[in-house]
């Protein structure tokens, strides 16, 4: 998509003025979720929410961006891209899309994949009223995915303790183990919290808001570090056999896996932000996926993960060490250079026009 970069921004701030520029340049609706805490520079933070079409649309397509705090600069580019092109302006009748920006704000602003409780919200939509998943393989490397400190020996005693897994339990089991979701260990990574985090409680909110009159709901969450660079992987956490996988077949072909199938280049994680419009939305036509884009290989996104973790338990932005730590961790989720923001935007914006 031509001119795409420009629309993409260098922190929290920037994004969220660009967006909420190019949604009333668009003549969207426009509403704000604040948050409790503030940025790293005292600034206000918020899920924004731009709506286009009309409030008793039967038809309404979903956007999100943000999830994973530090995808935002990759999810809020291309939202702010598509609003920018004028695409919402060719909404069918009876039709609407709404744009919902950094759901995760505070994770966007300070740099963190995670939320201000250090939950991944993509493993936090579940019902905490019932006994959580268990991830032993997850027990098995857990010195590995949290050292005590990133010592060159430790890192390597970390790799070879992943790689005998592997060797004993294959790829898979590794990936799962990795990201599949623990609720064990509020400290360690891929923690999907002991209850609905405040981005879980308001985005539900978001849903009966704004999907309220809906009867067919298609939601797209934007997200990147899994897969080739720039290639866009349509992930959906729906059996192979259910309309919803067939309906997201139909419209977008090879692209779409399910992760209860072969071929996903996610894990058949826990909580997942894309079964949380089925739950609020029961009795609907919903199709829910996540829209994944390649950055940098796995291996270099999981030591940021992992480097990005020890830091928040050690100092933060006041250990020594923070600017090289944050500085890896966002070259993982998003990569700075014009053709990929073009090929990611392009790419979207094919998808939405293809739906539509």
């Amino acid at each position: 998509m031509k001119d795409a970069a420009r629309h993409f921004s260098a922190s929290y701030a920037e994004a969220r003025g660009r967006f909420l520029a190019a949604a009333t340049e668009a003549g969207a609706a426009l509403s704000a979720h604040q948050h409790p805490l503030k940025g790293p520079e005292g600034e206000p933070l918020a899920v924004d929410v731009a709506r286009i079409g009309p409030a008793s649309a039967a038809r309404v397509i979903g956007l999100g961006s943000g999830t994973h705090g530090v995808e935002g600069y990759c999810g809020s580019g291309i939202q702010t891209a598509l609003l920018a092109s004028g695409l919402a302006r060719a909404l069918p009748a009876d039709t609407a899309i709404v744009f919902i920006h950094a759901i995760n704000p505070w994770g966007f602003a300070w740099g963190r994949r995670v939320n201000e409780d250090n939950v991944d919200l993509n493993r936090n939509f579940l019902d905490h009223e019932r006994p959580y998943p268990e991830n032993p393989g997850y027990e098995e490397i857990y010195a590995a995915l949290n050292p005590p400190d990133l010592a060159p020996a430790t890192l390597d005693a970390g790799r070879a303790l992943l790689k005998t897994y592997a060797e004993k339990n294959g790829a898979a089991a590794l990936q799962h183990a990795l990201s599949g979701g623990q609720y064990v260990h509020p400290e360690g990574v891929q923690f999907g919290g002991r209850g609905p985090v405040w981005s879980n409680r308001t985005l539900r909110a978001i849903i009966r808001a704004e999907f309220a009159a809906a009867t067919r709901i298609v939601y797209v969450d934007l997200h990147s570090g899994l897969g080739p660079r720039a290639k866009g992987e349509v992930i959906s956490t729906a059996p192979e056999t259910s309309g919803e996988f067939r309906r997201m077949k139909d419209w977008w072909g090879g692209i779409v896996h399910s992760t209860q199938g072969p071929g996903s280049v996610s894990a058949n994680v826990t909580g997942s932000i894309t079964e949380v419009f089925s739950d609020e939305l029961q009795g609907r036509e919903v199709s829910s996926c996540g829209l994944e884009f390649g950055t940098i290989p796995m291996n270099a996104v999981a030591s940021a993960l992992i480097a990005d973790n020890w830091l928040h338990r050690n100092g933060g932005l006041d250990n020594p060490l923070a600017p090289a730590i944050k500085t890896q961790i966002r070259d993982a989720f998003y990569v700075d250079e014009d053709d990929w923001k073009e090929a990611v935007t392009r790419q979207t914006d094919e998808m939405i026009r293809r739906l539509l």
